[in-house]
């Protein structure tokens, strides 16, 4: 299946979801209840799934874009300066008025590796099927990929996903589009509505694969396979063990985990492996190449600190450039 999802270099991929403020502490262990605690450092970044795997895109070298809403509050400049500052575009989002920007707080820890993430959303809304239609004009030929984040608006999700699929029907350029399954609310929704059926490349997250019985990645992704369209693809990272994925063409095929001599930050490895796999696939890759490509980035990302530092993360993932 080489080949088969390349984009034009001048259109866009558009990254489809929430953008957040993170704040995160780091700590030598997790952290006892109820007793007072040092954090070695703590750092505050732009999060979120999608406003992340859009940075990891760009980054590389990807023509990005962010789509979502916007609290009119006083996070929204820091969100707006870091977008500008990683090149990612961000100008059709949707700002809203007396809303509050949502706030993680990660508890990342060095002893267990692990990142511990407390999430509030308190007031702003999710985006809907108008608001996209108003927003992002399909018809200009800007864009070639359209990734969603699913989340809890999974009935506005699926309308964008139908909407995109009649453009495709009437138009000559194709415009490809994908979906990450990593929260569980979503599960019941993807059955309910049948939006396994409507993206060109299914993402699977491991969480979300355990949570409905699945004990490895071949095992999930054979299994959800089933579910998808004719031609689709479904993919699956599991963490220290790699990724799977599986098409009509590929077959199953898989890739090793690549991690970094010393681990400091999984926080955002998910979405790491999302951004650098869809570059990869737009450049005309191969879904066995694609897969390994995104493990690599996503296992250096693990050696980094956050995503705010801009210099290191460029001369980290300078050193996986696509060989033809």
């Amino acid at each position: 299946m080489e080949g088969q999802f390349r984009i034009d270099a001048n259109r866009r991929t558009l990254f489809v979801g929430l953008v957040c403020v993170d704040i995160l502490n780091l700590l030598p262990k997790y952290p006892e209840e109820d007793i007072g605690h040092r954090c070695i450092d703590y750092y505050k970044q732009r999060g979120g799934n999608a406003s992340n795997s859009s940075t990891v895109f760009s980054l590389l070298g990807g023509n990005a874009e962010f789509f979502g809403t916007l609290a009119d509050d006083t996070e929204l400049s820091f969100i707006q300066r870091d977008f500008e500052k990683f090149g990612v575009i961000f100008k059709n989002s949707i700002i809203i008025s007396e809303k509050t920007c949502p706030l993680s707080i990660v508890i990342l820890s060095l002893e267990s590796h692990t990142r511990t993430v407390l999430h509030t959303n308190k007031d702003l809304p999710e985006l809907t099927l108008d608001g996209f239609v108003k927003n992002i004009n399909l018809n200009s030929s800007e864009y070639g990929w359209i990734h969603f984040e699913g989340r809890d608006n999974a009935h506005e999700i699926a309308r964008m996903l139908s909407y995109i699929k009649e453009f495709n029907k009437v138009n000559e350029i194709h415009i490809f589009t994908s979906l990450e399954a990593e929260k569980l609310r979503i599960a019941p929704y993807l059955d309910e509505l049948d939006m396994w059926k409507l993206p060109d490349i299914m993402f699977v997250s491991k969480d979300f694969a355990r949570n409905q019985g699945y004990t490895s990645m071949e095992q999930a992704v054979t299994s959800y396979y089933k579910k998808v369209k004719t031609g689709a693809v479904v993919i699956c990272a599991w963490g220290e063990m790699g990724a799977a994925a599986m098409s009509d063409q590929s077959g199953l095929v898989t890739s090793p985990a690549f991690p970094p001599s010393e681990i400091l930050d999984t926080c955002g490895a998910g979405d790491t492996f999302i951004g650098a796999t869809l570059f990869a696939l737009g450049q005309g890759k191969a879904l066995q190449k694609a897969i390994e490509y995104g493990c690599k980035v996503a296992g250096s990302k693990c050696g980094v600190q956050g995503f705010q530092n801009l210099t290191l993360l460029k001369d980290v993932f300078s050193q996986f450039q696509l060989s033809s």
